[in-house]
């Protein structure tokens, strides 16, 4: 079924793992519309796959012309009719929140709660599902995003966006059990409005980092761990990386030019003089680099307790390690290819970390000043 700039195609995106996402591409008053459905196809290499991928396009399917029936009706003016009229949508979110709660997801069923707050906050909490509209859902989206505050301030946008999806899935429950005809959410444009915001990463400073090679670990059987930490902020190894690192990884050729097999990322990366400076003293180079490092409880429990020693306020862990080796490398003024390499990220999920250093020309000592801090 076709009509003018109301075309509704189903399309796949290829994701991680072999999946693909499954959208809606169509046009809506002129503009090109990618609707995700949140609906995935998996890698059919069993039966149990393959059934479960005839059910998600079923689901997608019957999504697809529904979506195709709610455009016709705006496009003819037609409402979204209630079938039961006087309906409290506190009830209809009540039963949302209940079948939430039957498959044992208590973490969904509390936001759920949070968005029944945000929504109550919005126009009370006496509104019945037939006043429902375009308009109502239309507003509670700019309600969301300008004047919704919580306790804790003004609510963010991410959040905002999972009680948007929340207070889609309890219309649709509505819809489900014949309460209303039609999600009038679904007419409503939501993405352009309400955007996902990315925290921005953190990472130490060069003063921050000199205070650590200068403090000592205050457990002092476990030097390890400063060892494994502080080469981790100089090779920008993860946590699983340093685990797992035998001293067979570290290449040392007659050229000088020492470099770490990185086995995650399938690279080899270059070790500077801080690098080398932190690998452990030991004549029998086989087996682990860092043998006798701790579980991973009690490596966090003395980073906490070293971070409290140097007087950082940031929280050590490896995630901050890592990140601070890409702001080390972006303050050489590195290329973003050369970068990426290094890391093991495609350009895409670079943007967080380019964003971490100022992108302008630094001279040659601020260069040196970011590597050399010996």
């Amino acid at each position: 079924m076709a009509f003018p700039k109301s075309r509704i195609n189903l399309k796949y995106k290829d994701i991680d793992g072999g999946r693909k996402s499954i959208y809606l591409d169509y046009y809506k008053d002129g503009k090109r519309v990618r609707e995700s459905m949140r609906l995935y196809l998996l890698p059919e290499t069993n039966r149990k796959a393959v059934a479960g991928n005839k059910a998600t396009m079923k689901k997608a399917l019957e999504i697809q012309r529904r979506r195709i029936e709610e455009l016709t009706a705006e496009e003819n003016g037609m409402k979204i009719e209630t079938v039961e009229p006087g309906i409290p949508l506190a009830k209809v979110i009540k039963d949302y929140h209940s079948e939430i709660l039957n498959r044992g997801d208590k973490s969904t069923a509390n936001n759920v709660m949070g968005m029944w707050r945000a929504v109550s906050a919005y126009r009370g909490d006496d509104v019945s599902l037939a006043d429902v509209d375009m308009e109502y859902c239309d507003g509670l989206v700019d309600f969301l995003r300008d004047e919704y505050h919580t306790v804790h301030g003004k609510l963010k946008m991410t959040t905002a966006r999972a009680y948007i999806y929340l207070f889609s899935g309890a219309l649709n429950l509505a819809v489900e059990n014949g309460l209303i005809r039609r999600n009038p959410l679904f007419f409503v444009k939501i993405h352009d409005r309400i955007t996902r915001e990315r925290p921005k990463k953190q990472n130490l400073t060069v003063d921050e980092i000199r205070l650590l090679m200068d403090t000592q670990c205050p457990v002092i059987s476990r030097p390890q761990v400063k060892q494994a930490y502080l080469f981790s902020v100089f090779t920008g190894l993860t946590a699983y990386d340093i685990v797992n690192l035998r001293w067979k990884d570290i290449k040392t050729p007659t050229d000088g030019k020492a470099s770490v097999w990185c086995a995650s990322r399938k690279i080899f990366i270059p070790l500077s003089s801080n690098a080398m400076r932190w690998l452990p003293e030991t004549s029998n180079r086989r087996g682990p680099v860092f043998k006798g490092l701790p579980k991973e409880t009690e490596t966090n429990n003395i980073l906490k307790l070293w971070q409290g020693k140097a007087g950082i306020e940031k929280r050590l862990n490896f995630t901050l390690a890592r990140n601070t080796f890409a702001y080390l490398i972006l303050s050489t003024g590195a290329d973003v290819a050369t970068f990426c390499s290094l890391l093991g990220v495609t350009s895409k999920n670079a943007k967080g970390y380019l964003a971490m250093v100022d992108r302008q020309t630094v001279s040659m000592e601020e260069k040196l000043k970011a590597l050399q801090l010996d």
